[in-house]
Formats: structure tokens, C-alpha cells, sequence
């Protein structure tokens, strides 16, 4: 008799007949992606072949197929032969699928067939979903961006100088080959230095000067973009954690801060945040729907959005301004004096704006002394500071210090005083907004993108992140509670259905009650 607990005999046969539904215990996760799916209307989310042809060769449901993505975002899963295999052993998938075994190819295809714009409604849908269940607070958003790695290599970046070499090596190439066909005096006569004939090496230098335009043309396109990624033409070398580098894409979101659902996401080539501020806060207030008809509301702030000072710049606070957003951003530090004491920073010479002044940490008055048409303002006192004894600690310029005031200076110091006022609530910001990114990063392991273009990128940061909304989700709800709403909007959908057929057919249908 055996000593440990064992299982029962492979070869036994079960009497007992057994559903796979049975093996699907009730609290599931994959019993919410089978609800929320089959709840979609998959025309209206512009899917291909939700309409499928009355003739010919019949495709695949694209709800099974988006059903096998979701499951395999969710559990971390992502490429199509691996998808393919959970298809061919994993019960949930085969309950999930009605035993469908899709092959990897069509897996793919589900993706290549200009799905980018289904997936992306997926998670609008689902967004919508969230905020009739009140997971959405629509006070406070925080907003942050971070660098997820491209499909491509850094040897496939190229940059002034990377082009610059590669067209040096290569005009020297030509040069020895052309030195080499010199020295050839027949056509079938081998070379001392190597064994070429003089055919060999004319090919050699055709296929060098080929190369020479195609990189000619490449520094061309440098220099007008900096840089270029060959594999993803939308990829740039960016900084990323532990001071690295990588060649990535920056992806920007916006963060409720009632339950820390993302309710934006937005994709750019641009490595710093600096432009970013009023475009994801602008498209997570279209998400939230907190403009009537598009129209910005001037009675009241829509919304307070918390970011770091990656996001300080005027231009952006002052659009959000001019769109009754109130924004809680830390500014940038200024550069300290050389002497070091940090009493004669800018930000210690206090402005009056009715004299149009600053009076510096001394007392002493600087005046504007620029043009009238100048965009900024220089505020000196030559005289003043060229006797004071602590004009070493303050500056280093013969004339004094000069205070430059640029055109967006109101804008900075309203939102100084705005931040000042409410640093306990911008404490919330990392707790808010990082969350998700860690994540999807850590947990999911979604810190790269397989796909190439900023279209499919996109697409695939949205998947990323309605993966994360609905595990999230889950656990706020629950499986079982959030299983039972999503069969509700399927019954009501199925009841406005007949209720069109009724008028249609002008005839009498008793409807189900919606329980």
C-alpha cells in the first residue's frame, strides 16, 4: 500500500459523463472574457467578417478569435504558436473555444486584418462598461508616460554618424576593389592579393555603389528626423530605467484616480513628455465624456490632473488653462548659482506684477529694462549690483544679475502657486498612475511590443491595457457579480432586438423580463 496520495489510473474509464463546463468552476475569470465577449456587437466595433459572405469558404467568428487574444493578454500570452498550443491542451481555452483549434496563422491574421481599430474600440467599449458600473471617479486623473521596447534592433537605428561610417567603410571598399581591378590585366587571371576574377569584382563594386545611394539616401532622411529606424520607421533611441538606452516607443496614459483604471492611452515618437500634457488629458476627457456635445464647460474646472515635471512646460499648461483644466505639476529645478547658495535662484527674486518689478533676496529693485516688442523681459539693476558685496554669490555676469521673464511666465506661476497649495494630493500621482505601468510591465510582462508601425503599436498598447482594466475589474467586482451584468446587457440587448422586430412586423411578442 502506498505511503503518499495518489491520483487516479490513466487508463481508468470514467462511467461518470462529463461536460467541460464542469470543469470550469463558477469564479473563472475566462466566465467574464466568454460574457464581456459575447456582449460586443462585433459589426458596430467594425471587426472583419462580422458580416460574413453568403458564399464561399467560411472564416472564423472574430469573437472566438478575440476571445482566445483576451485569454492570452490575460494570462500573459501573446504570440500566436503559443496561443495556437493553448488551443490543442488548455481545458479553459477548449471551453472558451468550443474546442475551435485555430492554427497559428489564422491567429495572426486575426491581428493583420485590419483589426487595429476593432481592438482599439474593444477597449473603449469596455471603458464605457466601467463607467456605467461608477469605476470612474472623473475628479482626478494622473497622468505619466514610459518607454516600451520596439520590434527593433539598435544595430537597425541609424544616426548621422552611425550612416557616416557605414558610407566611409563602404567608399573604401570601393576604393580597394577598384585598386584591385587595376591590377587585373585578363578577365579569368586570379589576383594576387585575392582570389577574384575581374567579373567577381565589378559585380562587388556594383553591389557597393548600390549600397552607397541607399545610404546616401538614409542620411538624407536623418537629416531631417534625426535619426531612423529601419525595422519600425516610428521607433526612436530613447532613455529609459537605470539610465539605459533602447530603441522604444513612448507610451503615454491617463490614470482615474478612484479605482486606477486607464481611461486614455496614447502611443508617440517623441522621447520627452514635454507635448504630451494636454493631448492625453484632452483624450481622457473625450473617454469620460465630460464635454456636453464637445463643448468645454467655463463654469467649472472639468477635471484635476496630476503629472510630473517631465510635463512642465508653458505651452501645454497654458492650453489646458484656456480648457478649464486645473493641473497640479511640480516645476523644473533652476540651475544653481556657482557660488552655490541657493538663496539668489530666480525663484527667490519675488515678481510685482502692478510695478512690473522684482525685488531680489537684498531688497534691491531690478527693473524691466527690455524693448516694449521683446517676447521676454529683462529685469536689471546694473548700478545697484555692481556694488553689492554678495555679487560673486549671486552672479557672474559684469552687468548684474538679469531675471528674464518669457512669455509664459503668468502661466508658470499660477500653476507654482496651484502645486504648492496642493502637495498632499500630487503625493497620490506615483501611486496612481505607475501602478499600471508596473503592471503590465512586471506581472503581465508586456514590456516590449511585437508589432511594428505606429498603428499596430497602438493597437497593442490598448490590448495591454484593457488586459490590465479587466483584471483589475474582476477584482473590484468580482467573477461571478461581473458575469452576471455582462449576461444582463446581452438580455437587454436581445430585448431591444425583438421590440424592433415587433414594431416592424407589427405583431404581438411577449418579452422576457430582465432579471
Amino acid at each position: 500500500m502506498s505511503k503518499y496520495i495518489k491520483g487516479t489510473d490513466k487508463n481508468q474509464l470514467n462511467m461518470i459523463p462529463m461536460a467541460l463546463d464542469e470543469m470550469i468552476s463558477e469564479d473563472n475569470p475566462v466566465r467574464v472574457i466568454d460574457a464581456l465577449v459575447d456582449s460586443l456587437d462585433m459589426k458596430s466595433l467594425e471587426f472583419k467578417y462580422a458580416n460574413p459572405k453568403k458564399y464561399g469558404r467560411k472564416p472564423y467568428d472574430p469573437k472566438d478569435l478575440l476571445k482566445l487574444y483576451i485569454y492570452g493578454y490575460f494570462n500573459g500570452i501573446r504570440t500566436t504558436r503559443k496561443l495556437e498550443k493553448e488551443a490543442n491542451r488548455n481545458i479553459e481555452v477548449m471551453w472558451l473555444l468550443n474546442n475551435l483549434k485555430p492554427d497559428d496563422k489564422t491567429i495572426s491574421n486575426f491581428r493583420k486584418d485590419n483589426n487595429n481599430k476593432a481592438l482599439t474600440n474593444v477597449f473603449k467599449q469596455f471603458s464605457m462598461l466601467c463607467d456605467e458600473l461608477g469605476l470612474y471617479g472623473k475628479e482626478i486623473i494622473a497622468v505619466d508616460g514610459s518607454k516600451f521596447r520596439a520590434s527593433n534592433s539598435r544595430r537597425k537605428n541609424m544616426t548621422k554618424r552611425k550612416v557616416k561610417k557605414v558610407i566611409e567603410y563602404y567608399e573604401n571598399k570601393a576604393k580597394e576593389y577598384l585598386e584591385l581591378l587595376d591590377h587585373t590585366e585578363l578577365e579569368n587571371e586570379k589576383s594576387s592579393k585575392i582570389e577574384l576574377s575581374k567579373t567577381e569584382i565589378n559585380e562587388k563594386i556594383k553591389t557597393i555603389k548600390t549600397k552607397i545611394k541607399e545610404f546616401t539616401k538614409m542620411a538624407e532622411e536623418i537629416e531631417e528626423n534625426g535619426e531612423l529606424s529601419i525595422t519600425d520607421p516610428d521607433s526612436r533611441h530613447m532613455g529609459v530605467s537605470n539610465n539605459g538606452t533602447d530603441i522604444a516607443h513612448n507610451v503615454q496614459t491617463a490614470v482615474d484616480a478612484k479605482h486606477h483604471l486607464v481611461v486614455a492611452v496614447d502611443v508617440v515618437s517623441c522621447p520627452a513628455d514635454q507635448t504630451q500634457l494636454h493631448n492625453i488629458t484632452k483624450k481622457a476627457i473625450d473617454a469620460l465624456e465630460l464635454n456636453e456635445d464637445n463643448k468645454i464647460s467655463k463654469d467649472k474646472e472639468q477635471i484635476t490632473v496630476l503629472a510630473d515635471k517631465g510635463y512642465y512646460s508653458g505651452v501645454e499648461l497654458l492650453k489646458c488653462k484656456q480648457d478649464n483644466i486645473k493641473t497640479i505639476v511640480p516645476k523644473q529645478k533652476g540651475s544653481t548659482p556657482k557660488s552655490g547658495n541657493k538663496l539668489y535662484l530666480k525663484d527667490n527674486f519675488i515678481y510685482d506684477k502692478n510695478s512690473d518689478i522684482y525685488t531680489c533676496p537684498q531688497g534691491q529693485i531690478l527693473s524691466n529694462v527690455s524693448k516694449a516688442t521683446s517676447k521676454e523681459k529683462a529685469y536689471r539693476n546694473s548700478k545697484v549690483c555692481s556694488k553689492c558685496e554678495f555679487k560673486n554669490e549671486c552672479t557672474s555676469a559684469k552687468r548684474g544679475k538679469a531675471i528674464i521673464r518669457g512669455p509664459y511666465q503668468n502661466i508658470y506661476d499660477e500653476v507654482n502657486k496651484i502645486t504648492a497649495k496642493n502637495k498632499e494630493l500630487y503625493r497620490q500621482r506615483q501611486m496612481i498612475v505607475e501602478h499600471p505601468f508596473g503592471t503590465v510591465k512586471r506581472t503581465l510582462g508586456f514590456s516590449y511590443f511585437l508589432t511594428r508601425g505606429n498603428t499596430n503599436v497602438k493597437a497593442e498598447s490598448f490590448m495591454h491595457f484593457f488586459t490590465y482594466n479587466l483584471i483589475r475589474t474582476i477584482n473590484i467586482i468580482g467573477v461571478k457579480e461581473l458575469v452576471e451584468i455582462l449576461k444582463a446587457k446581452i438580455m437587454v440587448s436581445y430585448c431591444k432586438i425583438l421590440k424592433n422586430i415587433k414594431k416592424s412586423l407589427n405583431i404581438r411578442i411577449s418579452l422576457p423580463t430582465n432579471g
